[in-house]
């Protein structure tokens, strides 16, 4: 079988470092031995972080110093273009394999079998279908940010795109997909070159933040049979739900030592079923807060009904509900 390498990009202040590792013990502990056998790349700033708490480990690290950070921009300006950047240094180092790239604000909540055996030549993993472009224009507005999708759907309307040996169209009714966990066989790296290409088109005409999982989702839909991973990586991209995770992370090492943690699975395996449930709770509270103190009742009452309904003994909720109404 074809040997698999687990790629991760961490940079900039502990909090990155430490939900990479979260994720990378989540790892071992869903994983079975094949998968545990997977090389491990981690780009990253801070190597020496790493180490200690990786010990025993086959890891491969990359030094990010600031001239190659600065490189991987390419002048763009698009800081999510590290990403394919990574993706592409981790092709070229070890050719012949296979992939999987995960956003250390993820971790593994079952098994891992499934997924690493899932990918292969003409088959590739992503987080999950959020939407077509047209229905990503009404979610965008709805936060003040669409302009980006409406400048993407202008820029790729009527045009063709080549992607390896052919052209291609892409419509307002095509698929976008996140790419927390991206899972790709040894052969996508021919096509690394249009994952470039399309980034820097995407970002150079529409400013969308997302340009790189646009362009990653786009090429993986017309080449490979794209499946999502949710089912097996849980993400918690939200800055509230970052702040919640990063939290109890602090306080599982601060509890817990290395060793206890690396050799405790059954541990591992309960906080991540807890902890993506409490983003689950977090994430439908802040919705309902938001809601409400902006006066949009219906959907603010919704929602706090659901968050009450799957924690109704957690005083706080009520605290930030009641807030909320107050404010307005």
């Amino acid at each position: 079988m074809v040997k698999k390498n687990l790629v991760f990009l961490s940079y900039g202040r502990e909090s990155e470092y430490l939900r990479a590792i979260f994720c990378i013990y989540s790892f071992l502990a869903w994983s079975g031995a094949e998968e545990r056998n997977s090389r491990l790349v981690i780009y990253t700033d801070q190597p020496e972080f790493f180490k200690p708490f990786l010990e025993k480990l086959e890891v491969s690290y990359v030094l990010l110093t600031p001239e190659l950070m600065e490189e991987m921009l390419d002048n763009t300006g698009c800081i999510h273009r590290r990403k394919i950047a990574v993706i592409d240094l981790t092709f070229k180092a070890y050719p012949g394999e296979d992939l999987l790239f995960l956003d250390s604000d993820t971790f593994f909540i079952n098994s891992s079998t499934d997924l690493f055996n899932g990918i292969a030549e003409g088959k590739s993993f992503m987080h999950k279908y959020e939407y077509t472009f047209i229905e990503a224009l009404a979610l965008f507005k709805s936060f003040n940010q669409g302009e980006y999708p409406a400048a993407f759907i202008n820029y790729i309307s009527g045009r063709s795109f080549r992607i390896g040996d052919r052209e291609e169209r892409f419509s307002e009714n095509d698929f976008g997909w996140n790419s927390g966990v991206l899972g790709l066989s040894s052969g996508f790296a021919s096509y690394m070159p249009d994952v470039f290409k399309l980034n820097d088109e995407f970002f150079a005409n529409s400013r969308w933040f997302i340009s790189e999982q646009l362009a990653f989702g786009l090429i993986l839909q017309r080449r490979t049979v794209l499946k999502g991973s949710d089912q097996y990586v849980y993400h918690y991209w939200g800055k509230r739900q970052k702040v919640l995770i990063d939290q109890m992370i602090i306080d599982l090492f601060d509890e817990k030592s290395v060793s206890d943690l690396r050799m405790n699975s059954s541990l591992i395996k309960s906080l991540t079923k807890k902890w993506a449930r409490a983003v689950e709770v977090d994430l439908i509270a802040e919705q309902a807060v938001i809601a409400l103190s902006h006066k949009q009742w219906k959907y603010g009452t919704k929602k706090a009904v659901q968050v009450i309904l799957k924690s109704p003994f957690d005083v706080n909720i009520y605290k930030e509900l009641l807030n909320a109404v107050k404010s307005t």
